[in-house]
């Protein structure tokens, strides 16, 4: 390419030296490719190139032959701006050398010239474009740990493209913008707490979330719902109360999916006694649980054997008009199996057949699954049981024979 007549620009180029300095031997090189791309006469932004290029060589712990580059790409026309002064200036400081911090910053404000926020703007964007995050990443570190100036959109970019590699880095960024008074987009702040509660970065999250509390970002009960949902995604529940309960002092009166989502949490980690006491809560504000609610409980009260619990919360959700689907069933009629309380399986078995013979058919394959796993004896006697009182419903006979004819077989083998 340098001796073709294709023209380089200053994302590719740049992005070539800076891992050319970066080898133990590579400012030689480096200073030749400058040359003779210089001689070229090329639109190549030579200030950006350059703080790439001292970049990298900082990056691999090399401060003496970055203080170095620094005059030599000076003295070759590629001046350094500010961005690249402070860059080694940074690394002299962490390394406690600060005689040679102070000579650095000296030349930097005699030598050195002030960055453009539109050409760092449009490398930046170009590397995230052609998905070399990284190398945007380490740019835009530079400018933003020199605070030095960067737009919003920019920043956004940089948070929602980063964090799927780096979340620590976008946390960064995203600290940055809010400590200039600006807030990320809600499609970023969603990408960036999904990849910190799977990084286990709750303690993080919530101090991103107690600074835009801080700023006004909430301002309706939406917003609202995803710093509860997300707290309790990453198990900081007492936060997420927490910030329930500022809804409910600014009258913005939450909806269930924020209940909801705290309840799950609650259940998650075993917290059965503040459970029940946010179901009190909510039906106190006036809010109604739904399907989502009345399975959530029911699961977890299943899983610890509380059938009187789940039995409880079976008929209110009758009373509350709020239809069981199937997950509903099998739960709770699973739990009853292993307690051997098979003729109570069976009526919550018939009230399934009541509401929907297509979810009775579903329910079905779990229950004798259920069964199976009691003992051969017991799935005869109810099969016969079941066969027998639901011949009048057509629908579901030919379900249960046709599952009765296929499954017999494998469930006779498993037993014995």
């Amino acid at each position: 390419m340098l001796a073709g007549a294709v023209e380089l620009d200053t994302v590719g180029f740049g992005v070539f030296v800076k891992a050319v300095g970066r080898k133990d031997d590579g400012l030689t090189e480096v200073l030749r490719l400058v040359d003779v791309v210089g001689r070229q006469g090329s639109r190549i932004n030579r200030s950006v190139v350059a703080a790439m290029v001292i970049d990298g060589m900082c990056r691999e712990g090399r401060i003496e032959g970055a203080w170095r580059a620094l005059e030599e790409l000076r003295l070759r026309g590629w001046k350094p701006d500010f961005v690249a002064y402070r860059i080694v200036a940074e690394e002299f400081r962490v390394a406690g050398r600060v005689e040679e911090e102070g000579s650095i910053l000296k030349q930097k404000r005699k030598l050195g010239v002030a960055p453009r926020k539109a050409e760092y703007r449009e490398c930046v964007l170009e590397l995230v474009s052609n998905r070399l995050v990284t190398e945007a990443k380490e740019m835009a570190e530079a400018v933003v740990l020199g605070d030095f100036p960067i737009d919003d959109d920019v920043l956004n970019v940089l948070v929602g493209s980063v964090s799927d590699i780096d979340v620590d880095g976008a946390a960064m960024f995203c600290k940055f913008m809010m400590g200039k008074g600006r807030f990320p987009s809600t499609e970023v702040l969603v990408n960036l707490c999904e990849n910190l509660c799977r990084s286990n970065k709750g303690d993080e999250m919530w101090e991103i979330f107690r600074v835009l509390l801080g700023k006004g970002y909430c301002k309706n009960a939406r917003d609202y719902h995803l710093v509860v949902s997300f707290l309790g995604k990453a198990g900081k529940v007492r936060e997420a109360y927490d910030v329930l309960k500022e809804v409910k002092r600014k009258r913005l009166e939450p909806d269930i999916s924020s209940y909801n989502a705290l309840m799950e949490a609650l259940c998650r980690n075993d917290l059965l006694r503040p459970a029940k006491k946010l179901w009190d809560e909510m039906f106190t504000s006036g809010c109604c649980p739904n399907l989502h609610t009345y399975n959530i409980l029911i699961t977890k009260f299943t899983e610890m054997g509380e059938s009187q619990e789940v039995q409880q919360l079976f008929d209110h959700m009758f009373q509350k008009g709020v239809a069981p689907d199937c997950a509903t069933y099998t739960s709770f009629i699973t739990m009853l199996c292993q307690e051997n309380k098979y003729e109570q399986a069976l009526e919550i078995f018939k009230k399934s057949l009541t509401q929907d013979a297509e979810v009775a058919s579903s329910v079905l394959s779990m229950f004798i699954l259920a069964l199976c796993n009691q003992g051969t004896n017991d799935v005869w006697l109810l099969l016969s049981l079941l066969f027998f009182r639901s011949r009048k419903n057509c629908f579901f006979y030919i379900s249960f024979e046709q599952f009765l004819w296929h499954n017999m077989l494998q469930v006779i083998s498993k037993q014995h």
